[in-house]
């Protein structure tokens, strides 16, 4: 392990775009580091756009003395990552280091999970399920869908964790990443998720649903998270052996955890009081 690793590092404009950023650091060895990616910007797979892996390759080229401590060099991505859904990615230095972790992940000996908030479209849908339709990539629009002629399969297994009035909060596992998968599955199982806009998905909620009629200050009647509601939240990594981590968590965002205790707070207002005993 190395002796000194940096909490986070930081991308300063315009690397990813007009907003500084500083990535946490989940984990790191020499040559190999696992970052925490928030959503909203792009990894290193979406052509044409600002993207993480770019962004950190340059800032080595400069000598960025953080970085430089990490003993990366030439980094490349492990996984995919999606750039709407915060999440945990892997890099390592090009060569025998890389592909070990890329052989690895091709051969679905890691386990992502992911949580997200959830609209049933229909009723009764179970409270663990899989899905295993085949995914394959749009050729004219930046998304995914579902192709049993051309699509490549892939499996997600999803189990609610708890719910919250209308919504409930799920959880999602898989070995493999295809492009949107766990967003993709999740509409085609009658789950909409909560600021969905690519795919089928439920309306974002808004701090004004949340408060008392009358009580709303001015700006409030925004959406409490950043769309859509999901997160990657843990990569079991421990098919890796000593040249690993075990599981590796990502922490939820203050805004989710405002989102979850506003959500909380709002089931248990609405609650219907219990009888007086007679």
């Amino acid at each position: 392990m190395l002796s000194q690793i940096p909490p986070s590092i930081g991308f300063p404009p315009p690397l990813l775009g007009t907003v500084a950023w500083r990535l946490p650091v989940l984990a790191a060895q020499n040559g190999i580091v696992a970052l925490g990616k928030p959503s909203g910007i792009a990894w290193g797979s979406e052509s044409g756009e600002r993207n993480v892996v770019g962004a950190l390759r340059r800032q080595l080229a400069e000598g960025k003395p953080e970085l430089l401590a990490l003993g990366l060099q030439n980094p490349v991505s492990a996984w995919p990552l999606d750039a709407a859904t915060a999440g945990i990615g892997i890099l390592a230095s090009r060569g025998a280091c890389h592909e070990r972790w890329r052989n690895a992940f091709g051969s679905e000996q890691f386990c992502f999970r992911f949580e997200f908030l959830a609209e049933e479209a229909t009723p009764n849908v179970p409270d663990v399920f899989e899905c295993t339709l085949p995914i394959a990539q749009h050729l004219s629009e930046p998304r995914a869908l579902i192709s049993h002629s051309t699509g490549k399969k892939s499996r997600t297994i999803f189990r609610r964790i708890s719910r919250v009035g209308r919504w409930s909060w799920w959880e999602a596992s898989a070995h493999y990443l295809r492009q949107d998968q766990v967003r993709l599955h999740a509409a085609e199982c009658q789950l909409r998720i909560v600021g969905e806009t690519s795919y089928p998905g439920a309306p974002s909620i808004l701090l004004e649903q949340l408060i008392r009629r009358g009580r709303l200050n001015k700006g409030e009647a925004k959406p409490l998270h950043d769309e859509p509601c999901l997160r990657m939240s843990a990569v079991d990594c421990s098919a890796m052996g000593a040249e690993a981590w075990g599981a590796l968590s990502f922490p939820e965002s203050a805004k989710w955890g405002v989102l979850r205790r506003r959500l909380d707070a709002f089931c248990k207002n609405s609650q219907p009081a219990r009888a007086q005993k007679a």
